[in-house]
């Protein structure tokens, strides 16, 4: 326990020198700042990572305190193994992340305030550790806050553009008002425990009616729902992440939404277990719709990090799918088949930051290298960027789960998860699970579509514009740290089982078991959904070492033509193929009316409260009269408002 503490702390105070030696390195060299910002990442990052391994391994839980004095006073820090886990998650993709940082923004960032953004990275990936390993509510928004203001940045870094201006008032409008109900969350516990402390939460469920427990659950999902993405409260997500540098969106879309993910578990599991199966049901739905929707929303965009937003979001729905089947199994005391399932979305969460991050930083080379987001522009640039599109099309493979891929992995645990809620003594959830699970199956087929349009309009065919004849492969480092999270991809996808002893160490902690092999555990261990990825993986190499050879003997023996594919005796022309926004055209049309929530959200519930808050600060401007009395008098009313509520 004291190595894991101590490797933790030096974690933390590298991420502190690395923010401040950028910054001031920056005064006498840009390129040098660059190179540092990222070494003190990757040396904090390996820290923390083998800091969260040894928690998992030693299935070790304790408490840090430290005493800061005012604001914060004490700090106190939990280390269990599902912190732990999520620690695990955030340090394995910033590393990839921080190498490929280092020509991304050489290439893009050098006019800018690098010295800023390097800082600003460094207290990023601090701030999100801080989210996972908080122990107090008050420090806990705290540390939201920050994160929330410094991904803010990040997000209008390019204060110029109107663009990123809009996506950065939208972001903060959305996670503000998730962060009021969470604060209303916290309220509500410390009036009934006495303490901000998450320690006195574990016993809030004991005091409190069944009513206000339903109450806080809505206000959880919506609290963190918010910063997740999960559908109506994701409009944020596909504005925010384009506007962002690209090392910055993997970031975003791979770690920092699942802060979101990681409080709904916390704060359901630990704090308000035990609650009705309805909650679980509830959570079910909510996946289901923000899968669908989100998966069909990117089916119609031809911005590329738009794309990977929405599929993010899609991909959140995939996790609370997991999440609401674990709630359902865990209201009806099956513990081992709810930790099964919660295996299934602490999996996919790992697994959907390393695919996501890959897509993500790939996307950037390709901005990088022609200068445009907009996927019918582009066009052949396999033959110019041939390793960019190798890794794209390895993250394309995982993303749509397809073997032999790591999130091929995770979701066939998902459909485990959900079919196995068939064996419940409920007839609704024994019709839910195959529904739920066949939908599922659907939002793939979807997201194989999505990205073969993608991949295909982005690599595939003659160049559409003069965008991409200038192109070239990106930087040696931008190439190694996509290649990294591309070899990570392949590797869980083979050896799954590697890493289960992690998966099973925080989902038995998180339900309250005793840490148990999950996949040889009672009645979870069922043959006919086993599946060995190692065997597929052998039994394919085979299979192509067959074909060489039968090639080899028997082909040279054929007569081979190598001819311009025929054309009507025209030249082939970019104008003949089909574009990206063709291809999905079918998908546009079939799906039309579910496209319809995306503008009704966006003009009747956004736009609307948006107007009304611009018209409620205009109106609300005389309150800052610059009188230091007056303010004072404002802090002495809301000093009594808070002691009333109190007493209250």
């Amino acid at each position: 326990m004291v190595l894991e503490t101590l490797l933790l702390k030096y974690s933390f105070l590298v991420f502190v020198l690395g923010a401040i030696s950028a910054y001031l390195i920056c005064i006498r060299s840009k390129a040098i700042s660059i190179v540092a910002s990222s070494v003190f990442a990757i040396i904090a990052s390996t820290l923390s990572l083998i800091s969260s391994i040894f928690s998992l391994t030693h299935q070790h839980s304790y408490i840090l305190s430290y005493h800061l004095g005012f604001p914060i006073g004490k700090l106190e820090l939990v280390i269990d193994p599902l912190s732990a886990f999520f620690i695990f998650i955030i340090s394995l993709l910033v590393i990839p992340v921080s190498i490929y940082s280092i020509g991304y923004l050489k290439a893009e960032y050098l006019e800018k305030n690098i010295g800023l953004l390097c800082a600003l990275y460094h207290l990023f990936i601090l701030s999100m550790l801080l989210v996972v390993l908080s122990g107090n509510g008050f420090q806990f928004l705290i540390f939201w806050e920050l994160m929330t203001l410094i991904s803010f940045a990040f997000v209008i870094f390019d204060i110029k553009s109107t663009e990123s201006k809009n996506a950065g008032f939208i972001y903060l409008l959305m996670t503000h008002i998730g962060s009021a109900f969470l604060l209303l969350t916290f309220l509500i516990f410390a009036k009934y425990t006495g303490s901000f402390s998450f320690v006195s939460f574990n016993e809030a469920s004991n005091l409190m009616p069944a009513s206000l427990k339903a109450i806080l659950f809505l206000f959880i999902l919506l609290g963190f729902g918010t910063k997740a993405g999960i559908v109506p409260l994701h409009i944020w997500l596909p504005e925010a992440h384009p506007a962002a540098p690209s090392h910055i969106s993997a970031l975003m879309s791979g770690v920092m939404i699942k802060t979101g993910i990681y409080g709904i578990l916390r704060f359901i599991f630990d704090f308000l277990s035990p609650f009705p199966s309805w909650w679980g049901i509830f959570v079910l739905l909510i996946g289901i719709t923000t899968a669908v929707l989100g998966i069909i929303f990117a089916s119609s965009e031809v911005d590329i990090k738009r794309i990977l937003a929405y599929s993010s979001i899609e991909n959140i729905g995939v996790i609370l799918l997991s999440i609401g089947a674990s709630m359902i199994f865990y209201s009806f005391d099956q513990k081992i088949l709810a930790a099964a399932a919660l295996v299934a979305a602490l999996f996919h969460s790992l697994n959907h930051a390393l695919f996501k991050g890959l897509l993500f930083t790939c996307a950037g080379s390709i901005i990088s290298a022609t200068h445009t987001r907009n996927i019918e522009k582009l066009g052949g640039l396999i033959k110019l960027m041939p390793k960019t599109a190798f890794l794209f099309l390895i993250g394309s493979l995982a993303i749509c789960a397809l073997p032999l891929f790591n999130g091929f992995i995770s979701e066939w645990l998902t459909f485990q998860s959900l079919l196995r809620l068939y064996e419940l003594k409920s007839d609704f959830i024994k019709l839910l699970g195959p529904i739920t699970a066949s939908i599922l199956g659907f939002t793939g087929a979807v997201c194989a579509a999505v990205f073969v349009k993608t991949f295909a309009g982005i690599f595939v065919g003659m160049p559409r514009t003069h965008q991409v004849n200038h192109a070239k492969e990106v930087s040696p480092s931008m190439s190694l740290g996509s290649s990294l999270l591309g070899i990570m991809c392949f590797l869980i996808g083979i050896f799954p089982f590697l890493l289960f002893p992690l998966l099973n160490t925080a989902a038995s902690f998180t339900i309250g078991l005793e840490n148990i092999n999950i996949q040889s555990a009672g009645n979870v261990n069922n043959n006919f959904v086993s599946i060995s990825p190692l065997i597929i993986f052998v039994i394919i190499l085979l299979s192509f070492f067959f074909i060489y050879i039968f090639s080899k003997i028997y082909g040279s023996k054929l007569p081979v033509r190598k001819e311009e594919t025929w054309s009507c005796g025209i030249a082939p022309k970019a104008e003949f193929e089909h574009t990206p926004t063709g291809f999905s055209q079918p998908l546009g049309v079939i799906f039309s009316e579910l496209h319809t929530p995306e503008s009704f959200y966006h003009n009747y519930i956004y736009l609307p409260i948006v107007n009304g808050l611009i018209n409620l600060s205009h109106k609300m401007r005389p309150l800052q009269s610059g009188v230091l009395q007056i303010y004072l008098l404002y802090i002495f009313l809301a000093l009594i408002f808070c002691l009333v509520w109190i007493k209250l």
